[in-house]
């Protein structure tokens, strides 16, 4: 018996059922509202928006004559999407970047993702990451879905349109935070444990005196570091602005760096940290993760300060001593924020240089 001016809507014994031509599909339920959810579902790929109300018997869906899908079957999977989209497109990106992508659209669903899954996904994501975090995420399941929709002409909406969480504006100086004299003096503890032969002091060391990222740090030959200078010039790089020249501190001489490189008999200087997944740096981020010393007890809860606080360290001792913004950039592998000097602008002499690297290291000890 058909129910109600609802194509393909069908009631046996109280038990709703889906029908197109000689196909019956039972839909298991006896309520009328969730048969026609379920019904939609198995038309569309998708569910209607509807109030709590009774559903409007008006409702048309399609006409008796319409050609449109019939079977959800037919509508490729999500995770047959997401490998073709990663066999398209994965020779664009570094192995690093390959890896983030693959991870973050691993949270989706592997069937047919819908407006109402999406949004359930996002509210199961935010209970348990950060809105940073589910921003990031977004944003590769966004770029999923626009090749989607350039390369399938059978779905047609992106599901994640518009969940960005809007994130309150925060001053840039209140990220993370730059190591206070005492916070520093409890650092160089942890690397002396293990001795200038040791990576672990020497990760600790030339980010101290460098304000380096952990992952160019591991990338370093020992081609890159002289009495003069210490090139930056990894095989993967942030930006294109992280490649650079950084004069060496004279306290990483007087530490004995160079007698450490110069008995390096391998290619890379952290060889014992083998890359992961196109991170160097991922061993040595573990490592110093879990010994931290200012480490958060509670679970979940991240460290007062890190490894990256390191960089912050460095650039409000270059602010304090008044170094040149384009100095403290070149330094830091940051973009001046200046199209003159991005665009135009040459790397700044080393020589200019020097000077503001000595400024690095004078937060007592």
């Amino acid at each position: 018996m058909k129910s109600a001016n609802i194509p393909h809507l069908y009631i046996r014994n109280g038990i709703y059922y889906y029908r197109n031509n000689n196909l019956w599909k039972s839909l298991r339920t006896r309520c009328k509202k969730e048969a026609f959810r379920k019904l939609s579902f198995t038309l569309f790929g998708t569910t209607p928006a509807l109030n709590d109300t009774a559903i409007s018997p008006k409702y048309n869906p399609i006409t008796p004559n319409s050609t449109a899908l019939t079977v959800n079957e037919d509508l490729p999977s999500t995770s047959k999407l997401i490998k073709a989209y990663l066999d398209e497109n994965g020779s664009r990106w570094c192995a690093r970047e390959y890896t983030r992508i693959e991870s973050s659209l691993g949270f989706l669903p592997k069937g047919i993702i819908t407006r109402v899954i999406a949004i359930e996904l996002k509210a199961s994501i935010l209970a348990v990451k950060t809105v940073t975090t589910f921003n990031r995420y977004l944003k590769y399941f966004n770029a999923f879905f626009r090749w989607v929709l350039a390369n399938n002409a059978l779905i047609t909406v992106n599901p994640f349109e518009g969940l960005k969480v809007i994130e309150k504006k925060k001053n840039i100086s209140e990220g993370r935070k730059a190591y206070t004299s005492e916070q520093l003096k409890e650092l160089f503890k942890l690397a002396e444990r293990y001795g200038n032969n040791d990576i672990r002091y020497w990760l600790i060391m030339i980010g101290r005196y460098t304000g380096a990222r952990m992952n160019e740090i591991c990338q370093l030959k020992p081609e890159d570091v002289t009495t003069d200078v210490i090139h930056i010039r990894g095989e993967i790089l942030k930006t294109d602005n992280a490649s650079r020249s950084i004069p060496t501190h004279p306290k990483l001489v007087e530490l004995g760096l160079l007698d450490w490189v110069g008995n390096c008999i391998e290619k890379r200087l952290f060889h014992e940290w083998k890359p992961v997944k196109g991170s160097y740096s991922h061993k040595g981020s573990r490592w110093f993760s879990h010994n931290n010393p200012y480490k958060s007890d509670i679970k979940g809860e991240k460290a007062e300060v890190d490894f990256h606080s390191l960089r912050h360290t460095v650039a409000s001792e270059l602010k304090q001593a008044g170094v040149a913004s384009q100095y403290a950039a070149q330094i830091l592998g940051h973009s001046n924020g200046n199209i003159t000097y991005d665009r135009y602008g040459k790397t700044v002499n080393l020589t200019a240089l020097k000077e503001a690297v000595d400024a690095i290291g004078i937060m007592p000890v």
